[in-house]
């Protein structure tokens, strides 16, 4: 199906682009259904290619905005899809472009671009449901102290309770991509640890991360520049740091929220 489309028009796909088209019907089925669709709303599609994932999500939803970057691969959305009215095309970089107003989403999104729009999708608190490269997959679910606990694990339990569903083999895909993938399911947060400031919370942890073996005090310090503040105002207060001599990498959310809410004090 999805090389007879492509082949009907003209285009050949560029590995270097992340240009992998989902080629199985029932893990788009599984994707769509894992939405949990309550009447009538609004999808957001991230990457939307040829629009094999994107007609799948417009027989369950009211209204499918499908955003892609690839001029040719907009014609042919807009082409395959012509007359649905359920269906809205957005040429433009996700991270360039205002995102409409949208209830959920469901992509199959570029995986060199998952962080950034994890925290994207995070910011606007929509439950969605992601193909992601299943090495990021399991690193946004790791728990403290598990070598796959890092910066973008603490952002997306900022944002979300990320749930891994299931592993999708390579031959999913045309043309078959060098990764394995998986589904994962991203339910909104309410509870935020306490965290008083999340744009504060946010740099702290790119800073403290960025030694994330360290003990808490050590990697305060070598993250001043990251945090803007002095060598010496660093070395003042690493020692009154709340669990400064525990290791980063073990560090819970809330441990990290009462971080960051103590320095948002003093700094």
């Amino acid at each position: 199906m999805i090389r007879e489309k492509l082949r009907k028009h003209g285009i050949k796909p560029d590995s270097n682009r992340d240009q992998h088209f989902l080629d199985d019907s029932k893990v788009a089925e599984r994707m769509v259904e894992e939405a949990e669709f309550e009447g009538e709303e609004s999808i957001l599609e991230i990457g939307a290619g040829i629009g094999n994932l994107t007609e799948k999500i417009a027989e369950k939803s009211e209204k499918v905005y499908a955003v892609e970057k690839d001029k040719k691969m907009v014609e042919v959305l807009q082409e395959e899809l012509s007359g649905r009215e359920d269906v809205e095309t957005i040429h433009g970089d996700i991270n360039k472009i205002e995102l409409p107003e949208y209830d959920k989403c469901i992509s199959n999104p570029p995986y060199h671009l998952s962080s950034e729009i994890v925290e994207k999708l995070g910011r606007k608190g929509k439950l969605s449901v992601l193909m992601l490269q299943k090495e990021f997959a399991e690193r946004i679910v790791a728990e403290p102290g598990n070598s796959d606990y890092s910066r973008i694990t603490v952002l997306t339990n900022l944002y979300f309770i990320p749930v891994f569903l299931e592993n999708v083999p390579k031959d999913s895909f045309y043309p078959e991509p060098e990764v394995d993938s998986a589904i994962v399911k991203l339910y909104p947060r309410k509870d935020k640890f306490g965290i008083e400031d999340e744009e504060w919370f946010l740099k702290i942890i790119r800073g403290l991360f960025t030694h994330r073996n360290k003990k808490t005090r050590n990697a305060f310090v070598d993250a001043r520049h990251i945090i803007e503040i002095s060598k010496d105002e660093a070395k003042e207060l690493r020692d009154k740091l709340p669990h400064s001599e525990e290791r980063v990498k073990d560090l819970e959310m809330k441990k990290l929220g009462e971080i960051s809410n103590f320095l948002r004090k003093r700094l």
